[in-house]
């Protein structure tokens, strides 16, 4: 292969993973026009030029070398936004900030790296191939390692692994790109994002083979089956959800005051214009209003557990504010015992915060640095900037239960794990209310990146989702994954509006992570097959 083509490959890789996803240039207040056009297009093309790259390398360190390069730049473009709540906003020198941005960069593409050594080992041709290395193995002069079908689950099994090891940040996997796409969406509903991401995999894979014309015809005639299933089936959910009927119907108020970071920040300088602003859009809200939500922390006061009493709150700070009955409230609080700080947020009812509900999901490099602990007992505690690692985690699934209907928060990065997002659902919540502060991120990708994951957990769930975000996108989100009242980016406004709640029975609420399990035992049986074989003596082709 011509340098030419191997630079052109590795500059699409870059560009088509990166604009896969929202991508907002610093300054714009929308992500870019062919994102919006065809984003959910560009992901297909991402697995096929990376084993183009791949083999374009003659010998292992070159590959790896390869991965790296690649993938590196692919995530700054759509990471980038972290450096600003580590440094515009969070303090740490822009030294420090690069540092830690090139370290996730680099966890980051290790899990592309273990893909590759997985392919890789698997692509060992043994003495005796048998009935599993024959299902698994490529054609021929195949461009590909294996055959498509396995090398999609590999990936799938390692996008898993990025829930929680090293640390869990699960964002930008293949399936989220389809966050716009109603049609492949509802496949969610079935085996969460993971057999979406499944399924991109396969597809590309396969036409990849296909267009160097070394595919396998039963496997095409599978992969065309499996797509008629789907397909007819996301044909069947779009079509029904039309005539199924709302179990309840509550009238919701959700802020969006676009108060900047570093009015946040200031507080004690700032704190009159905060009031005034909430104050504002307390007074907009209709009176008949049964759900008023706050965005995340958004109370500017520290709160310490045990306090429940709203009403002074409101009497002391909001004095001329419509006090509702009933409030979902952004808190940050603190366990005076042991100075414990939770992002947490209160059920109010009738003036009372009558139940606490404590974020289970942290941001890491945001509410805590992964391994600071770790760092600092090496003596690198330079890179642990002090607002890192002061929060707890929660660790219940907390539902309440407002007579009426019965409700559960997210808290900002809640909603990014779909195993998460069910445990509240499988404890009766009937509405999903998501409260997020997105301020800490400047005016960059990460809020409508964020965004994305919301339709997927509707549509997972059949449940409604609302969402408060301080600086945007406020929105509410069908069980379909249709998005209404969708706000704009930095604009200072509210909904206030009557939302449909439904109680929609689907087959990942019913038998959560099936598919992610039937990923680890169909690998769990091809890994012990392939161990318990002789590696034939053979130049690897891989």
């Amino acid at each position: 292969m011509s340098k030419i083509k191997i630079f052109a490959a590795a500059f699409f890789f870059i560009f088509c993973f990166a604009l896969s996803f929202p991508f907002v240039i610093p300054g714009s207040s929308e992500p870019v026009f062919i994102h919006q056009l065809m984003g959910w297009a560009l992901i297909f093309p991402v697995l096929p030029l990376f084993f183009q790259v791949l083999n374009s390398c003659s010998t292992f360190k070159k590959k790896v070398f390869a991965i790296y390069l690649i993938t590196m730049p692919a995530n700054a473009f759509v990471f980038y936004w972290i450096f600003y709540s580590l440094h515009v906003y969070g303090g740490l020198g822009i030294v420090e900030g690069i540092l830690a941005l090139i370290l996730m960069f680099l966890i980051l593409g290790t899990y592309w790296l273990l893909f590759f050594i997985l392919c890789r080992f698997f692509a060992k041709k043994p003495a005796n191939p048998g009935t599993f290395g024959a299902a698994i193995t490529a054609e021929a002069d195949s461009p590909l390692p294996l055959k498509p079908w396995f090398i999609a689950l590999l990936w799938t099994a390692v996008e898993f692994l990025r829930t929680f090891f090293p640390v869990d940040f699960f964002w930008a996997a293949l399936g989220h790109s389809q966050y716009s796409n109603k049609v492949i969406l509802q496949w969610a509903s079935l085996g969460s994002v993971y057999i979406i991401s499944f399924m991109i995999a396969w597809i590309s894979l396969y036409a990849y083979t296909l267009f160097f014309k070394k595919h396998n015809k039963k496997e095409g005639v599978i992969l065309a089956v499996v797509l008629t299933l789907l397909f007819s089936y996301s044909a069947y959910k779009l079509i029904s959800f039309e005539s199924e009927t709302p179990e309840k119907e509550i009238k919701v108020a959700l802020m969006q005051p676009a108060i900047n970071q570093y009015d946040i920040n200031a507080k004690e300088e700032t704190v009159f214009e905060m009031l005034r602003v909430f104050i504002d859009q307390l007074n907009s809200f209709d009176r008949d209003t049964d759900l008023v939500v706050w965005y995340e922390a958004a109370m500017p006061l520290r709160i310490p557990i045990g306090f429940d009493n709203f009403d002074y709150v409101m009497e002391r700070y909001f004095t001329r504010a419509y006090n509702f009955p009933k409030q979902i409230v952004g808190l940050d609080m603190v366990d005076r015992s042991d100075m414990s700080y939770y992002n947490a947020a209160g059920f109010v009812q009738d003036g009372k915060i009558r139940e606490i509900y404590k974020k289970i999901k942290l941001a890491p490099f945001g509410e805590y640095l992964p391994y600071s602990k770790f760092l600092r007992s090496v003596g690198l505690s330079i890179l642990v900037p002090e607002f890192s690692g002061d929060f707890v985690r929660g660790t219940e699934h907390t539902v309440y239960d407002y007579g009426d209907f019965k409700a559960a928060i997210l808290i900002c990065y809640d909603g990014t794990f779909s195993e998460n997002v069910a445990g509240f659902v499988e404890n009766g919540a009937e509405i999903l209310v998501n409260i997020s502060n997105d301020a800490w991120f400047g005016d960059s990708s990460e809020t409508f990146q964020h965004g994305m994951f919301y339709p997927f957990r509707a549509v997972e769930t059949g449940r409604t989702i609302v969402r408060s975000a301080n600086v945007g996108i406020s929105e509410i989100i069908l069980p379909d994954g249709t998005i209404e009242n969708s706000t704009k980016f930095l604009e200072r406004t509210t909904i206030n509006r009557k939302v449909q709640l439904y109680k929609i029975n689907t087959v990942y609420q019913k038998f959560g992570n099936w598919f992610i399990w039937l990923v680890h035992i169909t690998f769990g049986l091809f890994l012990l097959d392939r161990l318990g074989r002789t590696e034939k003596k053979t130049k690897r082709r891989f």
